[in-house]
């Protein structure tokens, strides 16, 4: 196994994160460009004779016509391409004889019969096509920039992804380098991602280094400097020229290059195009170890007499040899076959790991945020019962509100960094307000306080978008509803929405006194008063509350809904369960969570998805806090698992629930997590952030 040291990391590594990031979004685009353009024409020397069979195969042919007679065939056929620039001959017994232009096009001709087969521009079909894209030719200077793209953002690319690749904490070697398949989402695209740049990382960092010298001269220069050869091939001499001199035919050339070089597969005449320039041909000698490995061969153009011979294996200069090498191992012109699929599979990585490596981060980004804020007036303050205001919110201009339903709540921007969650207790039809209940508790973390003592009539207030934690099951055939002193606010909501849909419900409103109970008068004056049973700590023996009697009986088409003090929600919920309820027939709501001693924490790691940034979470702090700390940011609320404003999705990990927020179902699922309180039951969570 390895590790890291977390106390350096930490900060290198989300640097790195960020600037892969950000180059991979930025070069990304041109570097699946050049892969998929290059994808496209890494085979053609295995396809250029099933797609253009027409251009480049002919009936076999043992006695060709002199290559002067061809060359004129071509010239009239196309006179409009200007000057002949080159001939190439294949030796192949049926390979066509291509005569090029000044303009770059090519007309094809049968060697035995002269016959035009047609012609073609060298970027003309489909492979010169890709290739000239792939060249960048519609655009001045492409070849250096496609070559700066591929080679500079690609090896740094690849070096920052292996940095970042690199296990940590306690992950191995092994699974680091394996695609888990069983991993959601977000997750299984950056495995992907990560496992995939792993394997190709050779052989695209090969595409990417052999790519310099063929884009830039300083590059060659200095790689020919190295070796201490030169890189390019000596200037051809010059032919001897006299007034009223001719040409010699170049079917006498060739014949005489036949002789120097027995066994050519492939040969390429330069037509001279000024006086003095002398003929000369690349040459594919027999054995050559690869297409680029050309044999050079120079001629008087009137005297026809042999300037020079240079032979690839003895006299092309080192440093040449190895440029052509490097321009074969490029374009995939040496290992035949398996290494030119093993570019096309390498040319395709390119693209998967554009969209690999951008979804994540751009789904994070393109993700809808939270939706705005609402600033509202507070038009109403009243004394609910002892300890209990309730504030009336509405729309300054006096404009609807967004819609609610039973048992929502709102977040209310009380202070900087101070927000609480109150749930709204008004009937849900009413859309020109939202009213809270609000208990004043000693020791206040400062919400109540804040409320109760800052709070003033015309004042602005900020509140979130209504959002529902505890919502009806419209289902059921009968509802039951209990609330516990301040609880009553998100059950008095549902009463009244059920009220006003005529379902079958009953309510149990439990309190220490008449003098304590909010909203009593509202209550015991609505339209279902008298499906509301009232229990006060200091009434009559026979109201008292017992939730043993009323669960005694339980019903699948029953569902409970309670909310109210900790000790007041954990017995009703306990007689439940005990009398046999379906837990998924429970439903409650906390208005205040647990807490656990730091002592029993255990440091843990938390993995960002969309960055692959690791971040630690020592066992006095949250991971809410450890998260914001490193730059994470997560709207939160209560801070205590409650209110479920920071619920996190959990792509990978088992976490340890402790929050008051999630059903025993969906902690069982393991796929949510809040992280103002709980923490991992082992091993890394990942999350989808």
């Amino acid at each position: 196994m390895l590790s890291a040291d977390p106390s350096v990391k930490p900060a290198f590594q989300k640097a790195l994160t960020l600037l892969h990031t950000w180059f991979g979004l930025s070069a990304g685009l041109v570097i699946a460009f050049l892969g998929l353009t290059a994808a496209g024409f890494v085979l053609r020397p295995h396809l250029d004779g099933l797609v253009y069979g027409r251009l480049l195969r002919v009936p076999a042919c043992y006695q060709r016509l002199p290559v002067d007679t061809l060359v004129a065939n071509a010239v009239a056929a196309y006179s409009a391409g200007g000057a002949v620039t080159s001939i190439e001959i294949r030796s192949a017994a049926t390979a066509s004889m291509a005569i090029q232009f000044a303009d770059e096009e090519k007309v094809y001709l049968d060697p035995c019969t002269g016959a035009v087969l047609g012609r073609q521009n060298e970027y003309g079909g489909l492979f010169g096509f890709l290739d000239g894209l792939h060249r960048f030719r519609f655009m001045a200077g492409g070849r250096q920039f496609a070559g700066a793209a591929n080679a500079f953002c690609l090896a740094l690319l690849l070096i920052g992804g292996l940095i970042l690749w690199w296990p940590r904490g306690r992950q191995s070697l092994r699974s680091a380098a394996s695609f888990n398949y069983r991993l959601p989402g977000p997750a299984r695209t950056i495995n992907l991602h990560k496992v995939v740049g792993l394997y190709s990382c050779l052989v695209l960092l090969v595409i990417s280094l052999t790519a310099l010298p063929i884009a830039f001269q300083p590059v060659k220069k200095l790689i020919g400097w190295t070796v201490g050869s030169p890189m390019e091939i000596p200037a051809p001499p010059k032919s001897r020229y006299l007034p009223g001199a001719k040409r010699v035919p170049l079917q006498r050339l060739w014949d005489r290059c036949q002789q120097v070089y027995p066994g050519a597969s492939w040969a390429t005449i330069h037509y001279p195009l000024a006086r003095r320039d002398s003929v000369w041909m690349e040459v594919l000698e027999k054995g050559a170890p690869h297409t680029e490995a050309k044999s050079y061969l120079y001629f008087d153009a009137y005297s026809g007499q042999v300037l020079r011979t240079m032979p690839y294996a003895t006299a092309v200069p080192l440093g040449r040899r190895i440029y052509t090498y490097l321009l074969a191992v490029h374009i995939g012109l040496v290992g035949g076959l398996p290494y030119q699929l093993l570019l096309l599979v390498a040319c395709l990585v390119m693209p998967v790991q554009l969209y690999s490596g951008a979804s994540p981060y751009l789904r994070r980004k393109l993700r809808k945020p939270p939706r705005a804020t609402l600033t509202l007036r507070l038009t109403r303050r009243r004394i609910e019962a002892i300890d209990i205001c309730s504030f009336e919110l509405s729309d300054p201009k006096g404009r609807n509100l967004p819609p609610f339903s039973a048992g929502s709540h709102i977040n209310v921007h009380l202070l900087p960094g101070l927000i609480r969650s109150y749930s709204l207790c008004n009937d849900p039809r009413e859309t020109h307000r939202y009213l809270i209940g609000v208990l004043w508790v000693p020791g206040s973390r400062g919400g109540s306080r804040a409320m109760h003592e800052v709070l003033r009539e015309g004042a602005l207030v900020e509140v979130g978008m209504p959002r529902n934690h505890f919502p009806l099951e419209h289902s059921a055939r009968h509802h039951l509803l209990f609330a516990g002193g301040i609880g009553v606010t998100p059950i008095l909501c549902m009463a009244e929405r059920l009220g006003a849909m005529g379902a079958d419900f009953r309510m149990h409103y439990c309190i220490r006194s008449a003098q304590r109970a909010a909203f009593l008068e509202r209550i015991r004056s609505s339209t279902f008063a008298a499906r509301v049973s009232f229990h006060f700590d200091d009434g009559p023996p026979e109201q008292r509350f017992d939730p043993a009697s009323i669960l005694a009986h339980p019903d699948a088409g029953t569902h409970l809904y309670v909310c109210g003090p900790g000790g007041f929600m954990e017995a009703v919920i306990t007689t439940a369960r005990n009398c046999g309820w379906p837990e998924q027939n429970i439903h409650r709501e906390y208005f205040q969570g647990g807490t656990q001693s730091p002592t029993l924490n255990v440091p843990f790691e938390v993995k960002v998805a969309s960055t692959g940034h690791v971040i630690r979470v020592p066992a006095e702090k949250s991971a809410l806090e450890a998260l914001r700390e490193a730059g994470v940011e997560l709207q939160s609320s209560c801070a205590q698992g409650v209110c479920g404003t920071c619920m996190t999705r959990v792509l990978a990990g088992e976490p340890d629930h402790r929050d008051l927020y999630l059903s025993a179902e969906e902690r069982a699922r393991n796929d949510r997590f809040l992280p103002c309180c709980s923490r991992s039951a082992g091993g890394m969570l990942i999350l989808d952030l």
